[in-house]
This record gives structure tokens, sequence and C-alpha cells, in this order.
């Protein structure tokens, strides 16, 4: 035993030295520190260190003096020691239990750091590998085989406190004061015991710590080579960016001349087109009026859509061959695959202006999901996505079927071109993007694939369809009808004795910008092939001249609709297998005879199916578009039958139904909803529960389906 005297900042104990003593601060306080951490633990007057680590071994933190501080040493060769060392402190084990206690809760918090910082680790991992392809792309590379990196998995979830620790020792800590009073005042016992629980409990946070720790440095070595891939081309792509901006802020903008000659000319593009093209471009400028409707100017029109995409095809072709060597694309060829742009007679000098501005500040969605159509034909030219399906609803290899069963094409080249990179193009090209471009456009009597100034309704930088406003108002929905990207999927796993269940995963939509001014964007369809869990294709002009939230939410509407008419094949419209279009399509037919509605509310279906058409997915994306824009914000528009109906099978997430629990029109529609996820919810939590307590790997993919069933 002995006391011994500390200046400020002298080093008590080093992280490394051998466990030797308990040392009680009676005077003064000491940082406890792991090493290579900024974070520290501050020990008060009365706490004991050493309690963290175990006699005999050593110790895992640094202890430093703080200030001028007095410590009294007693030889601890045993944990029972402890029960020694206080009973013949009895007046101050009360103090000595309440700093053992506070120690225990801020090492708590100090793990709480730690798993946040591997936490982040393992997530910037994740953002950095889903960046990865979109930034070789960007810098014209071709991306490393990482799929080691791929595979290694988030902090296991043995590392965290279990719930009734974390509960314990926040009750303990809290109710300090009324502890000391009640508790340790009945005996010394009562802190000693706090004491040895608080300490085992302490060893528990010093084993986690450790472990959090291994794993960020086990993470680091795995991840080396391709972080210093990803950080060398994130660096040159800075400097790239730096350049481009320091180019645009001078305000200067190119001059192009002859931009046709330019395109025609890099696409190799033969010469009765190329002649063709050049006679159709300059009729069309010499126009008095561009936006005609007279039947001269229409078959104009016609004439240079019937030749655009054959000129599209040649360049587009040649475009990846040069982009996959990195060559230097002239400007006119990046603004025509990207807008459309191919005369400059036609174009405002400010329209020019802006194009060139939004071209060279243009970066590329790092999940792949927002696309132009270049970077889209570049996904079916590379074999990563199927071609989409056409105007007739056959996908790419259903084409090819009917082709050879028509005499048109033999066995051979059916196999052929199913793998032929050209074909798979030219099919994309020629439907989704040739129809989908005058889809978007919107006013069919006048559409024309190139992009002229006459079109322009609004300045382009404020009706661009950036991702930033995109991805904007998607989240909106998301945040509002969140089941509506969501799949399901069978997951099992017999090597963690998991049996097989249904759980769901969120499959976010394909955007493709359409190159023209347009004003109406519009769902392509809902699914790839037969498969369920794949993306969407939805279209948007990248000039939008509609309502970017109405645009969004009508297509949003639009997928819901025909995502149920797919999963429920020929009885979508069978009320006796219930599902959202048998219902809503129940309503419309009958809603004369619904008691339900009032007069009023029967003549305002009778109009909106007038107005639709007599098409019940109109009438359908009509209400969406009212439930999620002004029902959701407690704007009451629907009536109450297809109020019942959109909420059971879009239900609106808790955020949003709590703010809507006090109206009348939706509180037992909220507490049907929520008594619902509660027991869809239960089975997976008990399984969870139970393997947590048993200390066995919790699948992340079961934390991920509680939150899904009760967000």
């Amino acid at each position: 035993m002995a006391m011994q005297q500390c200046a400020a900042n002298s080093q008590i104990h080093s992280a490394g030295e051998k466990v030797a003593t308990l040392d009680i601060i009676l005077k003064g306080s000491v940082r406890m520190v792991y090493p290579g951490n900024k974070e520290e633990v501050i020990l008060k007057t009365g706490s004991v260190i050493g309690l963290a680590e175990k006699p005999g071994e050593i110790y895992v933190y640094s202890y430093q003096a703080s200030e001028e501080t007095t410590i009294y040493s007693y030889p601890f060769e045993d944990v029972l020691d402890v029960d020694k060392v206080i009973s013949v402190n009895k007046k101050i084990a009360p103090v000595v239990a309440s700093a053992t206690v506070a120690n225990a809760y801020n090492l708590y918090k100090f793990l709480h750091v730690v798993q946040g910082e591997a936490h982040k680790m393992y997530q910037q991992l994740q953002d950095d590998l889903r960046n990865y392809p979109a930034l070789c792309n960007s810098m014209g590379q071709k991306p490393e085989d990482f799929s080691s990196v791929e595979e290694l998995d988030p902090a296991p979830k043995k590392l965290e406190l279990h719930s009734w620790q974390v509960s314990f020792l926040q009750s303990f800590y809290n109710y300090d004061d009324k502890i000391q009073k009640d508790l340790y005042g009945l005996g010394v016992e009562m802190c000693v015991g706090t004491i040895y629980n608080t300490m085992q409990l302490m060893h528990d946070l010093t084993t986690k710590i450790k472990g959090y720790k291994k794993y960020m440095k086990s993470l680091s070595e795995d991840t080396y080579a391709f972080r210093s891939a990803f950080n060398g081309l994130s660096m040159e792509k800075s400097n790239m960016d730096r350049v481009g901006e320091e180019i645009l802020s001078d305000g200067n903008v190119p001059f192009v001349e002859n931009a046709k000659e330019v395109i025609m000319s890099y696409g190799k593009v033969e010469a009765h087109i190329k002649d063709k093209m050049n006679q159709l471009l300059d009729n069309y400028a010499r126009l008095n009026d561009r936006s005609s409707t007279d039947e001269n100017v229409r078959k104009l029109r016609r004439g240079i859509a019937d030749l655009f995409y054959k000129v599209y095809l040649k360049v587009i072709l040649r475009y990846f061959k040069e982009e996959s060597k990195g060559e230097k694309v002239p400007l006119e060829v990046e603004l025509f695959l990207k807008f459309g742009f191919m005369d400059e007679r036609v174009v405002s000098e400010e329209d020019f202006a802006q194009l060139y501005r939004i071209n060279a500040t243009y970066i590329k969605d790092p999940n792949h999901k927002i696309l132009t159509v270049p970077e889209w034909l570049r996904l079916i030219y590379d074999m990563e996505l199927m071609p989409s399906k056409n105007e007739f609803d056959l996908d790419y290899p259903g084409y090819l079927r009917e082709q050879k069963q028509n005499g048109e094409i033999s066995e051979e080249e059916v196999e052929e071109m199913m793998d032929d990179e050209i074909e798979r193009v030219k099919f994309e090209l020629n439907n989704l993007v040739a129809l989908g471009n005058r889809m978007t456009f919107g006013r069919i009597s006048v559409f024309s694939p190139l992009f002229d100034s006459v079109n322009q309704m609004m300045p382009l930088e404020k009706c661009f369809a950036s991702q930033e406003r995109i991805n904007g108002e998607l989240n909106k929905i998301r945040e509002t009808d969140f089941q509506i990207f969501y799949r399901e999927y069978q997951f099992s796993d017999p090597e963690l004795d998991l049996p097989a269940m249904t759980l769901h995963t969120e499959c976010l939509p394909y955007i493709i910008l359409m190159p023209n001014i347009g004003n109406r964007s519009v769902l392509w369809q809902e699914i790839d092939g037969k498969k369920r869990s794949t993306s969407a294709r939805m279209l948007m002009p990248i000039f939008s001249l509609e309502d970017f939230s109405l645009a969004v939410t009508r297509m949003c509407g639009e997928f819901r609709w025909e995502m149920c008419k797919t999963e429920q094949g020929v009885h979508w419209n069978d009320i006796s297998d219930p599902s959202l279009t048998a219902e809503y399509a129940d309503f419309l037919q009958y809603y004369r005879k619904n008691s339900s509605l009032n007069g009023d509310q029967k003549e305002k279906v009778k109009k909106a199916l007038q107005k639709a058409g007599n098409n019940y997915r109109k009438v359908f994306v009509a209400d969406y578009v009212l439930y999620i824009l002004y029902e959701a914000n407690g704007s009451l528009r629907l009536s109450k039958v297809s109020r019942d109906i959109l909420y059971r099978y879009c239900p609106l997430t808790f955020g949003v139904s709590e703010k809507l629990k006090s109206n009348g029109q939706y509180s037992e529609l909220i507490n049907r909803r929520a008594n619902r996820g509660s027991q869809a919810a239960r089975p997976i939590e008990n399984m969870v529960k139970k393997r947590e307590h048993d200390e066995l790997y919790v699948p992340q993919e079961f934390y991920e389906e509680v939150g899904y069933l009760k967000k």
C-alpha cells in the first residue's frame, strides 16, 4: 500500500504494462485513453484505476493525470482484492461505487463512438463500392475486380451490448443520488456488489471496444487496394472538375458552326442519308413558323425524325468505342446524344450557352438509376440490362421468337442476335427511345426529335431534370407511400439454421431522361421480363415543362396500378381475389350502388370516368396524386371508399399517419394498419431477440424487415 502524488499530465500507467495495483483517486482526476483515440474517459475522485482490466493481465488503456492528483495504491493479484480494498475503506465505499457506475457509463458512451466509427467506415466502403463503376466510367477506365471487398460483412452484432445491459447501466447512472441514499446506505456489501457487477460490465465493454477496433483494423487492411484505387481516381476527378469550373467561370461558350456536319461525319453516316438529312434540316431551318401544324411542315418533321434515329445509331456506336478508349468526343456529339442538339440554326445563343453549361457540369448518377439516353443505351450495349419492351409489349427475346415464327430470321440468327450488342441497341433505340421521346414530348402534332428553341417555354436551367430534383420528389413519395418500391423475396440460410421466409427489399426504378423539351412523364414498364424483383423503367423529358412533383407522383401512381396487375395476372379485376386493382375496378364499376357515397360523390366519380374515357387506371392515378400530394398533408380530397382502398394497399408511413390520426376519416384506418404491422413484425422480432439472447448471428435482413413492417 502506498500513497502517490502525480503531477498534471504525468503518466500513471501505460497501455501494455502489467496490471499489478488498484489505485483509488483521492484527489484530482485521471484521463483514461484507448491508444490511438482522441476520446477519453475522465476518472474523478473516488474512481478506481484498474477496474476495466484484470489482475495479472495488461492495461488496455493509458492513464494520465489530468491535473495534480493523489492516488492510493493497493496490490491487485486477484479480483477478490477489490472486496478487501473496499471493505477496509467503508466510508468511501458509496463514493467508489457511484464513481465506478459513472465511469462504466462513460465507457459505454465511448463504445457508442467506436461503434459509430465502425459503422461509418463500413457504410463509406459500401458507398464507394457503389460509386466506383460510375467513377471509372467518368474517367474512361475499366473497373478492377474488387469482388472480395464486396463480400466483406459489417461489424458483427455480438459486439453490441444487450439491451438489458444498457438499460441497467443508464438506470443506475440516472438514479445515482437516490441509489447512494437508499441502497449504498444499507451497508458496504451493497457497494461491493455494485462495484463487482459494474466491473464485469466494464470488462465486457472493453472487450467489445477491442473487437470494434480489431474489426476496423482488419477492414482497413482488407480494403487497402480498393481504397487506394478509389481515392486515386477521386483525386483525378476532383482535379478535372476544378479545371472545368475554371473554364466555365470566365463565361466563355465555344463557337459552334455546322454542327450537323460534325455529328454525321463523326458517326460516318452513309452519304445518301447524310445528303437527305442535310436537305431536310436546311428546309426546316428556313421555315418561318417551325411550330406550324400545317401538313407540309408536319411531313418535314416526320422525315427528320425517320433519319434522326438512323444517325443516332451510327453516332452512339462510335461513341461507345471512343469512350472506352478514353478518346475525346466533340462537344456537338455530346449535345446531340444527350439533348438532341443537331443544328445551331434552330437554337438561340442563350439556349446553346445553357446546354453547354449543363453538359459541362453534368455528373453521372452514382447509383445508376437516373440516366441520360446514351448512359442507358450503354447498359444495353454492355449487356448489363435487357432491352425494354416494344410498343406491342414484347421483350427482346419475345420479339426475336416472333421474328423466327414469322420466318424472318432463323434459329441460328435468334441465338446470334440475342447476344449481339448492336442489335440490342438498335432494338432499344427504335422502341423505347424513339417512341418514348415522342410520348414524353407530349405535343404529338408538332413533335420533332431535334432540340429546337421554339419548344422552349421557360429557361432551361429551371426545367432541367437534374438528379437532385428527381431524387427529391422521389424521396418525398417514398417517405409517404413507403412500400411502393418494395418487393417480396425468399430468404433462407440453412447454415444458420434459419427457416425459409418471405422478406421485402426495395428496388428503385430507373428514370431515363429523354432528349427533348417535353411536358409528359410516363411509366414504360413495371418490371424487367418476368422477374418481379427488378427495377421499373420510367421516362421523363430531360427538360420538363410539367410540374415536377405532379410528374413524378403520376408516374408512381401508374407504377402502383401496373405492378398490381402484373402480380395478379388474369385476376387483376377479380374481386374474389382482393387487390388494389380489383377493389378499385369494383368500386368504379358499381359506384352508383355504393351506399358509402353520397349524391355529390357519385356525380364526381361519374365525371372522373368520363374525363378518363372510362379508363380505370387513369381514374386511379388521379386519385393517387390527390392521396399523396393532398390527403397525406391533411387536405382531404377523396371519397371514403377510395381513401379506404388507397390506405390499405398504399399505407402511409407511421410518421405521416401520426399527423392524420386526429382526423376521424383516418383514425380507424391507421389503427387497423398499426395492428397488422405489429402482428406481421412480431414473429421476426421474437426470432431476433432469441438469437441475440443466445448470442447467435442475426442477418441484417431481419432488422431491415422489422423496420419495413413498422415504418
